[in-house]
């Protein structure tokens, strides 16, 4: 296990307990939303109604979208960190002991009495590869505003929410917002931005799954998001260019917008309005696709997040680029891939939303959000035939070799 966490990466090598505070220049990516227990069966085939079958395997495994998340990027070796509710029930230990074996940082997450834990119940068919899913939540409370507002937003720099609790999640949002505007620096001096010495503003992220009209709320506020097709079928669209043309309609300016279809792989629109689109990289036979739309979103995460804490172009060379997007779309030369202080974009305030700022994501531009699309659907597909998330070190250890 330890060994597939280390990442052989000119970004850093280093991998980052769960108790101590980051290192200085290692800034975490946060993870804010739910965790539960997963109690998975794995079958030959889906069983019939009123049926009697043995299952092949049976294992218990930490789940939660936000969790499962910090557990692709900790594999990654990125440093991060969970924030949610814990049940102090029968069940936390054995939580707390999974983040701990996979260098999550928790140490902000409440513990409440009197309610038991999130669980799944998940049944893997060998025969199709799906994966039914049976939730029950006891009314565990929610995060709550005065959780979050503990947290020292200087150690990260970039926090992803996982879209549940609209009301709660918002007021968390606008308080990043309102850090991010103190620190007063020009949205478009990326130099001074990643000078070590200065903090950096936070990059938020969300991610609408579920089928709650009222996550559209959280929209106008965020720079990146992950649009699920679950979500995109309940608003009634269709497909994956839809999808990104109506989302974007109603997100803050210069925000990206991003959109995995399973099988026929993800599409993204970049801060300027441009589409990217990447394939799926189906494994050989499928073993296990419980987690393979999480591992997609912390793919993204990992690799937008690495883009932008890269040094200035004058403070490095092209080794310091990771080579991991053959194959892929992009017209752009690969050595001007992060070319940051060239890129050029007309993104305007859109005054028909509430947030004050428009997106500060100027280090995204086609090339870079094609090669993290393309880049994160190879690691969902590589997932999908593993079991569990065991051994994806080793993936994004391949993908990240010259």
């Amino acid at each position: 296990m330890s060994e597939s966490k280390e990442m052989i990466s000119s970004f850093y090598e280093k991998i980052v307990g769960t108790s101590p505070p980051p290192e200085p220049n290692e800034p975490k990516i946060l993870c804010v939303g739910l965790i539960c227990l997963d109690i998975v069966q794995v079958c030959k085939q889906f069983p019939a109604e009123d049926s009697d079958q043995r299952c092949v395997a049976h294992r218990w495994q930490r789940g939660g979208n936000a969790s499962n998340n910090c557990t692709v990027l900790s594999e990654a070796g990125n440093s991060c960190e969970f924030l949610g509710t814990l049940s102090a029930e029968q069940h936390l230990n054995f939580l707390q002991d999974d983040m701990r074996k996979c260098k999550i940082n928790f140490a902000h997450c409440p513990t409440v009495e009197g309610f038991g834990c999130p669980t799944s119940t998940v049944i893997l068919s060998l025969n199709s590869g799906s994966r039914t899913i049976l939730h029950y939540n006891p009314n565990l409370p929610e995060l709550s505003l005065e959780n979050f507002e503990k947290l020292n937003l200087e150690e990260y720099s970039w926090i992803h929410f996982e879209g549940r609790n609209v009301g709660t999640v918002l007021s968390m949002i606008k308080h990043v917002e309102t850090y991010n505007n103190s620190l007063k620096l020009a949205s478009k001096d990326i130099k001074n931005r990643l000078d070590p010495a200065l903090p950096m503003p936070i990059t938020i992220s969300i991610e609408l799954e579920k089928s709650d009209e009222q996550l559209l709320d959280l929209l106008p506020y965020v720079d990146v998001t992950f649009v699920g097709r679950t979500f995109a079928q309940f608003r009634g669209f269709d497909n994956m260019t839809e999808t990104l043309r109506r989302i974007s309609q109603e997100a803050k300016s210069g925000a990206t917008i991003i959109c995995a279809w399973g099988d026929r792989g993800a599409m993204a629109r970049t801060p300027d309005g441009r589409i990217v689109q990447s394939p799926a990289f189906p494994p050989h036979k499928i073993i296990d696709s419980l987690g393979a739309g999480d591992t997609f979103t912390a793919a993204i995460l990992f690799y937008l997040n690495r883009v932008k804490l890269q040094p200035p172009l004058s403070n490095r060379n092209d080794s310091d680029l990771a080579r991991n997007t053959k194959g892929a779309e992009a017209q752009s030369d690969p050595n001007t891939e992060l070319q940051l202080n060239e890129v050029k974009r007309k993104i305007t305030q859109n005054y028909n939303i509430e947030s004050l700022e428009v997106s500060l994501t100027e280090f995204i531009d086609c090339t870079v959000l094609q090669n993290a699309v393309t880049f994160a659907c190879k690691v969902a597909g590589a997932k999908i035939g593993l079991t569990g998330y065991e051994g994806l070190g080793n993936v994004f250890k391949d993908l990240l070799k010259d």
